[in-house]
């Protein structure tokens, strides 16, 4: 019975752990962060949510917990994407 104290602080940590994802933020929010750099993708296959979700995983890798897409763009003689995020602090 000592260990249910350690499993539930370990769910507990795992929580919170969880709750440090990387989010999306808007221009205004960004306002209050600290800008620390930025993310690119290009030669994407897909559609606008393929290159979001990658700019995403970009931040991710980056250890950056806001992220605010600064733009996605598509040639028109190409089905390939590519995008900017902002990182932020």
């Amino acid at each position: 019975m000592k260990i249910i104290p350690y499993i539930f602080t370990a769910i507990i940590a795992g929580l919170s752990f969880s709750s440090q994802a990387t989010q999306e933020i808007s221009q205004e929010q960004a306002a209050g962060h600290q800008r620390i750099g930025t993310v690119s993708v290009s030669g994407l296959e897909g559609s606008t949510d393929d290159a979001t979700h990658a700019l995403r995983q970009k931040a991710r890798q980056e250890n950056a917990p806001y992220y605010r897409i600064i733009g996605v763009d598509n040639p028109g003689d190409s089905s390939a994407w590519s995008g900017d995020a902002e990182l932020y602090r």
